[in-house]
């Protein structure tokens, strides 16, 4: 971004605040694209909550003032996540319905959920047959446990052709063999008056809010990183790929190639699928950016990620250290992944990404030896009747903070800032947009700042001794009682994670 102004925000108490005043001075044209966007989330700057208690007023106050938004949100599968597809919807519903009561003349708010169309072909439909119809089935038994099961159907447009409701009753179409869409839009997003970028690994809700002491019960920590660009190269490639992509993931159009450091993973439909469940690639500038500046590392590489999954980053880490004996790793992960440390029982995923990760850190560990540190954060306090009962939920007898930033340094030559994680679907499959910065000042800043935030007053940002700085403090706060330690990091135990992972044969890994 070459020396444009620059904010880089942690949490969303840093974050919300910041996109509520850039919709507040927004003058032409708002443009959203988020994977979950709740409108019911409140509202957190002095001046937002003005005219306001929620998104909702402030997205009326908007379109009021004349102001054009466009939103669009993913929707899920609406088997496998059915959760997450009424909620997508329930999003739309609520953001549709404010241009009803909007004043005369306001400017429109356009909403809409998008189900990236690819899906599996019909011999992984058919594999997974017994487990999605066992799932339509429970589906429809939870809506007929409702007051209103009519209500309950029409609030799953998704399951229309494969669920019937007759005579107050929702039920299962006659051999109704469910698609399975396994895609998502991932990306968090928003450009303002097409000068101004939003962009990160923050979503909009109010699970989401936290700040950077993460002084609160381990299930409701939440830690993000957001950046604001004034780049009006930036924001021109951000909103050009808003506009695009759901006609480049059906296979309508084309995405034209950024002129800025925007980057993305975006993949599509196939023309025809018989046998596949992964999507087609069509854009993978995220991990190519990675690859290549793991390659280029000379000292040192940061990597801050909710997942670490992806076979080609860990060969690419492999290589780089087989290459380089002065090649030093960081590697910030949360203790554990939130369907583990915040479920009792985690799901077939669930362990399957824990078997996946547990094997890429046995891989890092053994090439890079000495050379690699893995931590997590933990709170500088004992657990206690706010924190749930989970053994998952808690490390160095500490609780957790949930780690969902990502982050990637390299020496102090370039960084990358998006919404992927550093996992095969976030390579490969879901859309993701984020942004590679090669300005020494803006890599200094970033660097400072997540540096300082985890390691407190024992930071250093020098490269070649980075990380000693990081390795000698979490070895020290893993010998402190909690309540002695220094920032928050203590080493990764990846011992829960190897007894609770299983593999999953026949599962492609970029599923997870």
């Amino acid at each position: 971004m070459s020396g444009d102004h620059l904010e880089i925000l942690v949490t969303a108490r840093q974050a919300y605040p910041r996109l509520e005043a850039l919709f507040l001075s927004a003058q032409s044209h708002i443009r959203l694209g988020f994977r979950l966007f709740d409108p019911r989330t409140r509202l957190l700057s002095e001046d937002a909550r003005k005219i306001g208690d929620t998104w909702s007023d402030l997205l009326l106050h908007t379109i009021n003032r004349g102001v054009p938004v466009d939103l669009t949100v993913s929707d899920f599968d609406p088997v496998v996540a059915n959760r997450m597809h009424r909620q997508s919807w329930q999003f739309i519903a609520i953001a549709t319905a404010l241009n009803e009561v909007a004043d005369e003349g306001a400017a429109k708010l356009t909403a809409r959920c998008v189900l990236h169309p690819a899906s599996g072909g019909i011999a992984p439909r058919l594999l997974f047959a017994l487990k999605t119809r066992k799932n339509l089935r429970q589906i429809a038994d939870e809506a007929n446990d409702t007051v209103d099961p009519q209500i309950r159907f029409h609030q799953m447009p998704g399951l229309y052709r494969m669920l019937d409701c007759k005579d107050g009753r929702v039920c299962l179409r006659r051999a109704a063999i469910p698609q399975l869409n396994p895609v998502t839009l991932h990306h968090k997003l928003a450009v303002i008056d097409e000068a101004v970028t939003y962009i990160g690994g923050l979503d909009l809700n109010n699970r989401r809010i936290d700040d950077p002491e993460h002084e609160q019960a381990a299930q409701q920590t939440w830690h993000d990183l957001q950046l604001i660009s004034h780049d009006p190269g930036l924001a021109k490639d951000a909103a050009e790929y808003l506009r695009r992509l759901p006609d480049v993931i059906d296979r309508k159009g084309q995405m034209p190639a950024p002129k800025s450091m925007f980057r993305t993973t975006i993949s599509r439909r196939r023309a025809r699928n018989y046998l596949r469940l992964a999507p087609q690639p069509v854009s993978q500038s995220l991990l190519r950016d990675h690859l290549a500046w793991i390659a280029e590392a000379q000292h040192f590489i940061y990597l801050e990620t909710q997942y670490f999954r992806d076979r080609r980053i860990v060969a690419a880490l492999l290589r780089a250290a087989r290459a380089n004996p002065r090649l030093k790793l960081v590697l910030l992960l949360p203790a554990a992944p939130d369907d583990v440390a915040f479920h009792e029982r985690p799901g077939l995923d669930g362990r399957f990404g824990e078997y996946l990760q547990a094997r890429a850190i046995r891989r890092l560990k053994h090439h890079f030896g000495d050379r690699v540190c893995i931590v997590s954060p933990v709170q500088p306090r004992r657990p206690d009747q706010r924190d749930i009962d989970n053994n998952r939920a808690t490390l160095a007898n500490a609780p957790i903070v949930y780690v969902h930033s990502k982050v990637a340094i390299f020496d102090t030559r370039a960084a990358i800032v998006s919404s992927a994680n550093l996992n095969g679907r976030s390579m490969k499959w879901d859309a993701e947009a984020g942004v590679t910065m090669e300005d020494p000042a803006d890599v200094a800043a970033l660097t400072k700042t997540v540096f300082d935030l985890w390691l407190g007053d024992d930071a250093s940002y020098d490269p070649e001794g980075a990380f000693d700085r990081w390795a000698q403090l979490a070895r020290a706060n893993a010998a402190r009682p909690p309540e002695a330690r220094k920032g928050f990091v203590v080493p990764y135990d990846v011992e829960p994670a190897e007894e609770l992972g299983m593999p999953v044969p026949g599962a492609p890994a970029d599923m997870m």
